[in-house]
């Protein structure tokens, strides 16, 4: 179950500043959501062939890919909260030991 320690360190990692009801509000929240998921791995589901939609003669719709309209680089470095040579600078994902 997800814990104080780890939504802290989640709130860091995705670079949210909450206030404690809110942090309380959302742990509530997390551990109910993480509990239902759980719960789904109590179904028995032997029987059950893989499917990527409920019906069967269902199709994801298709689109064809077209050119659409771009924002200028500058708008969305104005909101990073850092920045280096002209992109987002973001924490390392690879930590060396």
């Amino acid at each position: 179950m997800l814990n104080e320690e780890e939504l802290k360190a989640l709130e860091k990692l995705s670079r949210l500043r909450l206030t404690e009801g809110e942090r309380v509000h959302l742990l509530k929240n997390l551990q109910n959501i993480l509990a239902s998921v759980k719960s789904l791995s109590e179904l028995d589901t032997e029987h059950v062939e893989p499917c990527s939609h409920v019906l069967e003669e269902m199709q994801a719709p298709l689109r064809e890919d077209e050119s659409e309209r771009t924002y200028p680089r500058e708008l969305f470095l104005k909101a990073a909260p850092e920045k280096i040579a002209g992109m987002l600078k973001v924490p390392p994902v690879i930590k060396e030991e």
